[in-house]
């Protein structure tokens, strides 16, 4: 887990060809119920949880207001992230994150584990506290 193929492609085609690679201008975070592997699968779907839906990580700000700076290959989240209340018919355990350029569909830009496994039951919800999302390169 880490940083997908699609970023790592476009990271490399920047430094190394002088491509332009274009971020996005607002970095969504998914929940996932399983690994998510290097295109994002297994994410809690509406079937499942009719409220849910991924999270801006600015929040509608500036992508600065999201992320701090890197610090030894590293970034955190400044923002506190909170999912709607789980309004499915039965619980689901959130196991992974992944990070999208793209409220729906998009590309899958990184992914990771969470730090424990989060069984939400209807009524509950998922929070991502500030500085609890960390990203980063090796």
């Amino acid at each position: 887990m880490g940083t997908t193929t699609f970023l790592g492609a476009a990271i490399l085609n920047e430094v190394f060809r002088a491509t332009n690679y274009a971020p996005p201008s607002t970095v969504y975070v998914s929940l996932h119920t399983a690994d998510p592997g290097d295109n994002g699968a297994n994410e809690v779907t509406v079937g499942a949880f009719p409220a849910y839906a991924r999270e801006d990580a600015a929040q509608g700000g500036a992508a600065t207001a999201a992320w701090g700076a890197p610090s030894s290959n590293q970034i955190s989240n400044l923002l506190e992230l909170l999912w709607e209340i789980h309004n499915g018919a039965g619980a689901i355990t959130v196991t992974h994150f992944g990070l999208w350029d793209a409220a729906s569909g998009g590309n899958c830009l990184y992914t990771g584990a969470v730090t424990a496994s989060k069984t939400l039951n209807v009524g509950d919800q998922f929070v991502i506290r500030v500085g609890d999302l960390d990203v980063s390169v090796a």
